[in-house]
């Protein structure tokens, strides 16, 4: 299980940064956006991320994290024509907008999923180690979607060549929407999994944590607890 964690942290790392960090110098390179219309598609492009993140985010609470995660991840994919074919500004804004809505829409739900996912004893570490490894796996992404679009020229809308970022994202994200969904979906999912019965390393599972001391105990140490209170409370009535 934890290796497809990293797996499916790497796929996820790839996406986001596949997606976003070319947009911006696709959009004034090969779409011949001025810098402030770039800058303002771009800024439009993460309010979607934001908003999406929020809303399936939630969704996912009754709907399912894998659930959740495939459906974002493939519709997308279905969005990726409409990501890089258009040539103006409000299209473009539009187009971005939505795509970002269902890639961080996926991401929204990684948070509790792999916090759901982690192994009781390690949990306040697992997930960010596996973000982590998954984030360094990914870290080349921007390098080779730049490398293999300035190796691959195409002709724009106004008969100038340009570096290929439009289809070499495309592609790329198409790839990685494929292995999010397929590793997703052959993945586990414990939505609504509970820690509180699971006590620190070395304990056995009936432990649990004491919110108000902090200490750890198990259900029989506190009948026993409790047996011990209501024999001595009979032992002062008698005596009474």
């Amino acid at each position: 299980m934890t290796s497809a964690n990293f797996v499916s942290a790497a796929w996820f790392n790839y996406y986001s940064h596949t997606s976003q960090d070319s947009y911006t110098t696709f959009m004034k390179q090969q779409k011949h956006l001025s810098p402030a219309g770039a800058n303002r598609a771009s800024i439009l492009m993460k309010t979607g991320a934001c908003v999406g993140g929020t809303i399936l985010g939630y969704t996912s609470q009754w709907f399912g994290r894998r659930r959740t995660i495939v459906c974002a991840a493939l519709i997308s994919g279905c969005l990726i024509p409409a990501w890089i074919l258009p040539t103006t500004e409000r299209a473009l804004s539009a187009s971005g907008f939505m795509i970002q809505f269902f890639v961080q829409g996926a991401w929204g739900v990684i948070p509790i999923h792999l916090s759901e996912l982690s192994p009781p004893a390690f949990r306040s570490s697992f997930v960010g180690i596996t973000y982590q490894l998954g984030n360094m796996i990914s870290s080349p992404s921007a390098q080779i979607v730049n490398a293999v679009a300035e190796a691959t020229q195409i002709k724009t809308s106004k008969g100038t060549m340009s570096p290929a970022y439009g289809p070499v994202m495309g592609v790329a994200t198409a790839i990685i929407v494929i292995g999010i969904a397929v590793t997703t979906a052959l993945g586990p999912e414990k939505k609504g999994r509970h820690f509180e019965t699971a006590g620190p390393i070395g304990t056995n599972n009936e432990h649990i944590k004491d919110i108000e001391t902090g200490s750890a105990h198990s259900e029989k140490d506190g009948a026993r607890a409790m047996e011990v209170v209501e024999s001595d409370e009979k032992t002062v009535n008698e005596k009474a």
